[in-house]
């Protein structure tokens, strides 16, 4: 059993993540990055898109605003910003050719 945790807040989480990717599937977002993944820097649903609305809920709950309207409104807004604003904000970076020997 969860000693520490309100229900409410449990609930508001979850809402979070579900409409994060609620609007990320609206939004056309791939659930997962292409393969391999660990080189891959596609935008997916599964990152950054739920660890920026988690990242951001658990921001404004700290600070005592958080209730289930803006687990949801955040939830969207993340979705957004992981479709339109983030390869603004942090670029992709430049990936060297592996195929160049290392001089040296």
């Amino acid at each position: 059993m969860i000693n520490n945790v309100d229900i409410g807040t449990a609930i508001s989480y979850m809402l979070v993540l579900i409409s994060a990717i609620i609007a990320g599937l609206l939004l056309r977002i791939p659930i997962l990055p292409e393969k391999p993944m660990r080189n891959s820097w596609t935008i997916s649903i599964i990152f950054p898109t739920l660890i920026i609305a988690i990242g951001l809920y658990t921001i404004i709950n700290i600070y005592g605003f958080g209730n289930i309207y803006s687990g949801v409104i955040i939830g969207l807004f993340s979705a957004l910003f992981s479709k339109f604003l983030l390869e603004k904000a942090f670029p992709r970076p430049d990936i060297e050719d592996k195929s160049i020997t290392k001089s040296g």
